[in-house]
């Protein structure tokens, strides 16, 4: 199965861990601030699976400083015009509507006029020429309170690349370094 892009992964994740982290945290009664980070996520999801570059910079802090990061080196976007490219780009790697994700492990929270969320998801979309994939994606993001709600101040992504994958955690089954021996467990 052909792995998705990086910027592919930068547009599942604003749709994908965030709305999750959201709706994975435990209901407070009268949390009024998680209710309103939940419904921007909501629509933030929307406008992605629409492809809808400038409704999803509504989703933005009216700040330049706003940054969206990917994985790897040239993965990151400063600025509301580079991030509203960014999005166009991601257009271009998946077909609208596909998007469905399981984010099994979330957290968020919020203190004032700041709110974060994090998560790790299993994301499935389609390709243009129809070919599905599935991946791990891990995303977070930091929010703050504008007079006009809920918007992301930072937005960050990531995820294997290539055909490398952690190591084992069962130590027979590690490569061996050059002298032959088991590589050392890593945590």
């Amino acid at each position: 199965m052909k792995k998705p892009n990086a910027l592919l992964l930068a547009t599942t994740l604003g749709c994908t861990l965030l709305s999750a982290t959201a709706l994975a945290a435990p209901p407070m009664d009268g949390d009024k601030t998680k209710e309103e980070v939940k419904a921007m996520l909501s629509q933030h999801d929307e406008a992605m699976n629409k492809q809808d570059a400038k409704a999803l910079m509504m989703f933005y802090a009216d700040d330049p400083n706003v940054v969206l990061m990917g994985t790897g080196p040239g993965e990151f976007w400063k600025g509301r015009a580079a991030v509203e490219e960014a999005y166009k780009q991601f257009f271009q790697d998946f077909k609208a509507g596909t998007f469905k994700h399981e984010c099994p492990e979330a957290s968020s929270g919020h203190d004032g006029n700041v709110a974060w969320v994090i998560a790790s998801c299993n994301m499935q979309d389609v390709t243009p020429d129809g070919e599905a994939r599935e991946y791990v994606l891990n995303v977070s993001g930091v929010l703050r309170k504008e007079k006009s709600g809920w918007k992301f101040q930072t937005l960050h992504f990531s995820n294997l690349t290539g055909d490398d994958m952690p190591p084992p955690e069962d130590m027979e089954d590690a490569p061996a370094q050059e002298d032959g021996k088991p590589a050392p467990k890593t945590q």
